[in-house]
Parts: structure tokens; sequence; C-alpha cells
């Protein structure tokens, strides 16, 4: 066995193949913000919305004589959004000791060559493999839900962004109609909410906008489970179709909506949970999806997360799903580290037709 005061030898510590394999046995699967943002790869390194987009209501074509001209309208409210993707990466150490121990762990597989010896290598790099991707996941998922609950307008400060404060924020510049706040907090079981859902219906059609989903963070969502309006009309429904007095689920609620309003519109409630350390090494853990806010969409998919591979420069990196992961390693003194590291932002593409409702009667 190596004593703890002789070198470790590091130089075979993990292999892309190691990686690689780690990874395609222990697959990620996909989460409700990829969903939603679905992932795309780009060749460039900023990003952009995936087409011009009209932010104006849908004006008809003029009734015309067969030898009359065709009238001209000008060319209003057409625009891309655009900007710098942001790059952002996480690691994980091992100690002089830990890298002892994997390299016990190696050498008892090679002697042993069975799944007991192979499982407990596996676990104590895959440990670090897990945390790196899992953390990468974790800021892309922050990202999208961040920025549209926050009507397409996102800062870098010290609560999101210890190492890069200041950076150029993110702001689409919404038209004035997309954005409101409700009378009554939604946090109240008085609140007329389903007046409020046919207020933005109302407001969608005004715009030639068809929505039917309402996007809503978990907290804000129990809130409407459990107002008085909608317990009444969920109930109803149910008595109606069961015979019976069922507790206002997500399924519930949404049939009764899809009746009330006689057409598709649901909510989508968003349950994440992504945490963040500052550089004291403070924790706090909260939903991405901002408290108080519902966004009407007209789909689920509300955009992409465009990405740009990083080059590879070391042997010892390789490329997993949209990032880079590597493995630094030193002799003297023992030491090496696992490393994520991507460039991408997230890309609202259905930006100018949504609507931002502050649920919680605070005005944007």
């Amino acid at each position: 066995m190596t004593g703890k005061n002789k070198p470790v030898e590091v130089a075979s510590m993990l292999t892309t193949e190691d990686i690689q394999a780690w990874y395609e046995a222990n697959p990620l699967p996909p989460s409700k913000a990829e969903g939603t943002f679905p992932i795309i790869g780009s060749e460039n390194t900023y990003w952009k919305t995936m087409q011009n987009r009209s932010l104006k209501k849908n004006i008809a074509a003029d009734p015309i004589s067969p030898n009359s001209t065709v009238p001209v309208s000008g060319r209003k409210g057409f625009k891309d959004v655009m900007g710098e993707m942001a790059t952002f990466g996480k690691g994980r150490e091992m100690t002089a000791d830990e890298i002892e121990k994997f390299e016990r762990l190696k050498r008892n597989f090679a002697q042993l060559q069975n799944a007991t010896a192979a499982r407990e290598l596996l676990d104590y790099y895959g440990d670090d493999l897990g945390f790196v991707r899992d953390a990468m996941y974790a800021e892309m998922t922050y990202l999208d839900w961040t920025l549209i609950s926050s009507a397409c307008e996102i800062g870098f400060v010290a609560a999101n962004s210890p190492y890069m404060q200041g950076i150029t924020g993110m702001d689409y510049g919404l038209e004035a109609w997309q954005k409101d706040a409700v009378g009554t907090s939604w946090d109240n079981p008085a609140a007329e909410i389903l007046g409020d859902i046919e207020s933005a219906i109302d407001l969608g059609d005004e715009y030639s906008k068809v929505y039917t989903t309402i996007f809503i963070n978990k907290k804000w969502w129990t809130y409407v489970r459990n107002n008085t309006q909608i317990q009444k009309y969920t109930a109803s429904l149910a008595a109606n179709l069961f015979d019976t007095q069922a507790p206002p689920t997500l399924d519930a609620v949404n049939a009764m909506l899809a009746q009330y309003f006689s057409g598709p519109i649901a909510f989508e409630v968003i349950d994440e949970r992504v945490t963040r350390v500052d550089l004291d090494g403070n924790e706090v853990t909260s939903n991405p999806f901002a408290n108080g806010v519902a966004v009407f969409a007209q789909s689920k998919v509300l955009g992409h997360f465009q990405w740009n591979a990083l080059p590879i420069i070391d042997p010892r990196e390789t490329t997993e799903s949209w990032f880079t992961v590597g493995n630094i390693t030193k002799v003297d003194p023992s030491y090496s580290k696992i490393y994520a590291k991507g460039r991408g932002f997230p890309v609202i593409d259905t930006y100018h037709e949504n609507f931002y409702l502050k649920v919680d009667a605070v005005a944007w």
C-alpha cells in the first residue's frame, strides 16, 4: 500500500473513456426545463431568437379589385433578440488521501475483477462526475426558469453569479401590454382567479394570441388549489362527473378550467430546486421560477437553450451533452480535479407573444 508521505501516481486518474463510459451507463433523465427549452447547438458564440417575430396584432389583407395594385403597409414590429452566450462551470477536487483511496480501489478491481469491486470504483469517481454534470444542468435550469419568470429580464449579481458580478444583464424589451399585475394577490383565498385568467385570455384574443398554458411555480400553485373560487368550481365539476368531492389536484383543476373556458387552458407547475453557493460557501436553495408570477403562453415550448461547444484543449477533456468534462492532475503535491464547463444561454423564442402576470398584485 502506498504510504501517505509518498507521492501518489496520478497521471492515469481518469481517461476520457472512463468519463464517457460512466455517463453512458448513468444517463440523466430529461427535466421539465429541457422539455420547455430544448437544447440546440450553434456554430456561433452568440444566441438569437429562432426567427423574426411580429409584436403587433394580426392585420388582415385588404379586398381589392382585379385591376387594382396591392396596397402596401409599413413593416412594423419585427425584430430579433440576440446576445452573447455565458460561460460557466463547476469542479470538484480530490486531495492526496482521496487519490490514494481511488488508486487502492483501482488495484482492488484489477485483482478481483468482480461486480462489487467494479461498483465501488465506479461510485467513487462517479460521484464527482455526477456532481459536475448535475451542476451544469442546474445552471441551465436556473437560467431557463429565471429568465422566463422575470419577463425576459435577468441581471448578474452576487446572488446568482458570485464570480462574475456586474456583467451585462439581459432585457428583451417587451411591449407594454405583455406585463400586468392582478388586483388581488392569489395568495388571498378570496381572489377571483378565474376572472384574472379570463382577462388574460381576452387580452390574448385582442392581440391574436391563444393562450393554452399557464406556467406557475409550486408555491403559488398551492395558493391556486386552496383558492375558494377554484375549489368551488372544481368540486362542482368533480361532483357532476364522479359523484364525489374530489380534492383539487392539478388534473382536476385543469379539467375544470377546460370546461369553464370551453377550451384548452391548463396550469403547468414548475417544481424545481436549484442550490447556489456564494463565495463564502453559504448555500441557498430555491425554485428558480419566481414567486408571484404566472406566464401565459400558447405552447408548453417557450424557446430553446442554445449552446456552443468549447474547444477541447487537453486529451483528458471530452464532451458530455452540451458541455466539456475534464480531469486535471498534479503529482507534487498529489492533486486531482474533475470539472465541467460550458457556454450557452436560454432563448425565449415566444417572448413577443407571452403574457407575464404578477399574481402577487405587485407591479413589475
